[in-house]
């Protein structure tokens, strides 16, 4: 009796989740082949787990938890290849810098003992020895491109010196961040080794109803993951944007990328986020959700909001809907990772904060 009760709900979260899945397909303008997997959706096989044991629920809590690490070992993955290529690339321009500032150096130095030798009395003198007017003012134009000279090599040595403090500072901030990675990384890698090691005990001790419906979660959950790879959007085409409302205020208008959804309804959960953002070296990788990245396109990353998850951003007067498809930032007080046209249209060119709202697809407006 209990087994049919869990197939019934397993069919009754099946035909949920596809039924849902339809109609966000069927609200989407105009690209409506794509099909993102919202975080309503992929929540909805969570409703497998309701007549569960506990051991078959912490069964399915840690397969979850270990797919949840693993997507974020790979964004972690993503971030360290990018930051170690950025680190070579730095390290390459202080070298530059700081060969040119020797060469700045040693021509000040040279400037130096022509102007010692050269005496603080030789241009009074030269100009004292004029013997006419056109001879005098020939004598000045000739002191003015020595002083000027003087001047560009000491400005010379000024920039040379400033980019290679610049260089050598940037250079370690990114080795602070290679080395906060890593240590996220060994983090997480210990998280996935213990979920395994718990998940394997749990499952010794489950029946075979318990094993069958486990491997049912796994399936929703992997084919959840093909769609978040199938919905990745053509790189290199432009993302038509259209104007979205968010209810119950009418009246707040976003700018969304024309695929999504044109209405939303508020959740009431809103918070202050601080904001940087991504792009360049990430375009065309895989997120974490398995979605290819798109810089062109209006998402976001975060640490702990589900994968699917809509955002009403706001920065004053500009406004935008994005989805989270990815893991980070991984910068020590930092909120939300934004993609590089998302962070274009909310006007943040570095760092900056945001109010953020949860919403989801309102279906009741066509």
């Amino acid at each position: 009796m209990r087994a049919w009760r869990v197939c019934a709900t397993l069919v009754v979260a099946v035909a949920a989740l596809s039924g849902m899945l339809a109609i966000a397909h069927a609200k989407t303008t105009p690209m409506d082949r794509v099909d993102i997997p919202f975080a309503t959706d992929a929540a909805e096989y969570l409703r497998i787990g309701a007549e569960l044991d506990a051991a078959t629920e912490r069964a399915i809590d840690l397969e979850r938890k270990a797919a949840d690490t693993r997507a974020e070992l790979a964004a972690l993955d993503s971030r360290l290849q990018v930051t170690g290529q950025r680190i070579r690339e730095r390290r390459a321009a202080l070298a530059t810098a700081e060969a040119e500032l020797v060469v700045a150096q040693q021509r000040y130095d040279e400037r130096m003992i022509v102007v010692y030798k050269r005496g603080s009395v030789e241009a009074l003198s030269l100009l004292l020895g004029a013997e006419s007017l056109s001879d005098l003012v020939s004598r000045a134009s000739i002191i003015s491109r020595l002083a000027a000279d003087d001047a560009a090599v000491v400005a010379s040595l000024n920039v040379a010196a400033a980019d290679a403090r610049f260089q050598a500072s940037a250079l370690e901030d990114l080795r602070a961040q290679d080395t906060s990675l890593r240590a996220q990384q060994k983090a997480r890698l210990d998280t996935l080794r213990d979920s395994i090691e718990e998940q394997e005990q749990t499952i010794a001790h489950l029946g075979l109803e318990a094993r069958r419906t486990l491997r049912e979660a796994r399936r929703l959950d992997a084919e959840t993951r093909r769609r978040w790879r199938a919905s990745s959007l053509p790189l290199g085409v432009p993302i038509p944007r259209a104007e979205a409302t968010v209810f119950p205020e009418e009246g707040r208008a976003f700018l969304v990328s024309a695929y999504m959804p044109v209405a939303y309804r508020s959740t009431d959960q809103s918070f202050g986020a601080v904001c940087s953002w991504y792009g360049n070296e990430f375009h065309g990788r895989g997120s974490a959700s398995g979605q290819i990245f798109n810089e062109g396109d209006f998402t976001c990353a975060s640490r702990t909001l589900p994968f699917g998850t809509v955002l009403a951003l706001a920065n004053g007067e500009r406004r935008i809907i994005v989805y989270v498809n990815d893991r980070g930032p991984y910068v020590a007080g930092r909120d939300l990772d934004l993609s590089k046209a998302a962070a274009q249209a909310l006007g943040i060119s570095g760092v900056g904060r945001v109010e953020a709202e949860i919403v989801v697809p309102f279906e009741g407006i066509e």
